[in-house]
């Protein structure tokens, strides 16, 4: 190994891109972390008003919605997210179809996807080469 491979090799690597999964399923959670992470950082929120709160205070590469949250419907959550000018992309995972004015990137039936579905949705909304990762 010469020198600029040594210096090459010490450089930090690009942080990992960071997911908001909503979601009050704690099972649902789980898996979804543990399918994604240590390549995605994951954070949850249970509740809209819980997303809400996150998504004023820090910025995120994609949303893992579900549209059934204990304080209301998900997807008014996107139209919010939407209305304020932020543009993240979102990926609705969830049992209940979503309406046909959904402004979500993507649609997954829970629980009826296969990991392999979701990483590759979440992979292709996140612009992650398939080839490197997994």
């Amino acid at each position: 190994m010469n020198m600029t491979d040594a210096f090459e090799a010490c450089k930090p690597l690009a942080p990992a891109p960071h997911v908001l999964h909503v979601d009050a399923d704690d099972s649902t959670a789980l898996i979804l972390a543990t399918l994604l992470v240590p390549e995605i950082r994951v954070s949850r929120a249970p509740t809209m008003e819980a997303a809400a709160a996150r998504l004023a205070d820090e910025k995120f590469d994609l949303i893992i919605l579900d549209a059934d949250l204990p304080d209301g419907d998900g997807q008014v959550l996107t139209d919010a997210v939407r209305a304020r000018g932020c543009h993240t992309p979102v990926l609705l995972y969830s049992a209940r179809q979503p309406s046909l004015h959904h402004q979500a990137h993507a649609y997954l039936p829970k629980p009826w996807t296969s990991p392999r579905q979701l990483w590759q949705s979440v992979c292709r909304l996140l612009e992650l080469d398939l080839a490197v990762s997994r």
